[in-house]
């Protein structure tokens, strides 16, 4: 599929407000997930919006308040999920994770997954796609992780 190829997606309204919120407050955020791969043209569709991000709960919390928006914290799914903390915002036809101190279990210890980005997607920081390589493997979700692997491999 070649990255020019039109990509189904939620809007980005509110997803670049919170990204737009959290970055005010000085918290590194990136979006992650399908968009990742939808950045790079590997999927075709992107069902809704990940968002990563690092810093205190409590004050990430309150950003998304600030904003006005709908949330709730839901209980973490345990293992292998070992996220600081998840908040799931509720944008209309669609829902937006905001992940804090994403994180799963590798094992008998626990992974951090950096926020870094990779590039620009619809005005949308973009997370590093090999961070969400060894995300998705971690979170058991390999066959995305074998999608974004074989991106070097294609020529």
């Amino acid at each position: 599929m070649h990255p020019s190829h039109r990509i189904a997606h939620p809007p980005t309204e509110t997803v670049a407000a919170i990204v737009a919120a959290l970055a005010e407050h000085g918290f590194p955020v990136a979006v992650g997930g399908s968009a990742v791969l939808a950045s790079l043209g590997l999927v075709d569709r992107v069902r809704d919006w990940d968002v990563t991000c690092e810093g205190d709960p409590d004050e990430i919390a309150q950003a998304l308040d600030v904003l006005g928006l709908t949330w709730t914290a839901p209980p973490s799914a345990g293992r292998p999920f070992a996220t600081d903390a998840r908040y799931v915002v509720d944008a209309g036809d669609h829902e937006i994770d905001v992940l804090v101190g994403f994180a799963a279990w590798d094992g008998d210890r626990i992974e951090r997954f950096p926020v870094r980005t990779s590039t620009t997607w619809l005005g949308l920081p973009i997370a590093d796609p090999d961070v969400w390589t060894n995300a998705y493997r971690l979170i058991g979700r390999p066959e995305r992780a074998a999608v974004l692997s074989s991106r070097d491999l294609r020529p």
